[in-house]
């Protein structure tokens, strides 16, 4: 299958890297960075758990033509380079192709849609991989779960079928399902909970498992988030579990907002926080610790780039 990755940050090196050692025929697009560079030059090196290391040669580019050659795209940039991204890809997209968003948040199949308009396949799946950044062409495999791709109606189940069935035989589990909506506020929830505190706290996931009371404060902001999610009617169960599980399994990584502040970038507290607020507001629910997250966050982004301002100075 001939697959574009729209975002090569760590979790689309990582999805590339396991997509072409199975002889997938994968492009990683994006911008060019040294990260982009050092794909080109040297490949990638891929760092499991364990610490063992592998380089895998992947094709990487920052030409958006490469897309129209392509089978499936998968969407991996941050939601709030999604407009950018995608008009520049846009000349390039056929109503034949798939595109496939793994995002984290709310609104990213609306706003692929917005810009591409009404012609290609979108789906909407989840992911529970997780991977860290060490370097430009350097990525670690910093945790393991399944991958959930959408579907609507019958062809477009057709779609998920196949790219489930790639990423599992490239050895990253997936399935697909048909009630994707309610597995999209599941990892909204948790991630509103790991990513929030993990981001103002400067800790790795694990430190949540660990520490008690950070579990607790982690387990009030998802049940903010699956208490606004019963409202628009779907039922998410109690979140304690749920974010048990993704910590321990992620537990050395550091979460992708996380990462965004190490290095400086903007996060993508719009599409979780504040789209949690936005949506609580709407069906009546109080949401105080998802309140006090986001605008801790949004502080922390402020400093960071008056810093910055101040070092060009």
């Amino acid at each position: 299958m001939r697959i574009v990755i729209v975002g090569p940050g760590a979790l689309g090196s990582l999805f590339g890297a396991a997509l072409t050692k199975r002889g997938h025929a994968v492009s990683l697009l994006g911008r060019q960075t040294p990260h982009l560079q050092a794909l080109r030059d040297q490949g990638l090196r891929l760092e499991a758990r364990d610490g063992t290391a592998e380089q895998v040669i992947v094709s990487a580019t920052h030409d958006p033509a490469i897309v129209s050659d392509a089978d499936a795209l998968i969407v991996l940039v941050k939601s709030v380079d999604i407009v950018s991204a995608l008009n520049a890809i846009r000349p390039y997209v056929s109503p034949d192709h798939i595109v496939l968003t793994l995002q984290n948040g709310l609104g990213n199949a609306e706003r692929i849609r917005s810009v591409l308009g009404p012609g290609p396949r979108i789906l909407v799946g989840v992911t529970s991989q997780a991977a860290t950044r060490l370097g430009p062409g350097w990525v670690k495999h910093a945790g393991e779960g399944p991958t959930l791709v959408g579907f609507l109606d019958e062809r477009d189940a057709a779609a998920a079928v196949k790219l489930a069935s790639v990423f599992a035989d490239a050895g990253l589990a997936a399935t697909t399902v048909p009630d994707i909506d309610r597995w999209v506020w599941q990892k909204l929830a948790v991630n509103a909970a790991i990513n929030g505190l993990t981001a103002v706290g400067n800790f790795p996931n694990g430190t949540i498992v660990t520490t008690p009371s950070l579990l607790d404060a982690a387990e009030i902001i998802a049940e903010e988030v699956a208490s606004t999610a019963y409202e628009i009617g779907i039922e998410l169960g109690g979140m304690r579990r749920a974010i048990l599980e993704t910590a321990t399994a992620t537990k050395d990584n550091r979460s992708s907002m996380l990462q965004d502040l190490d290095a400086g970038r903007p996060t993508e507290v719009a599409a979780i926080h504040e789209a949690v607020l936005k949506a609580a507001e709407e069906a009546g629910i109080a949401t105080p610790a998802t309140r006090v997250v986001a605008a801790l966050i949004r502080a922390k982004e402020r400093a960071l780039s008056t810093a910055e301002s101040n070092d060009g100075d």
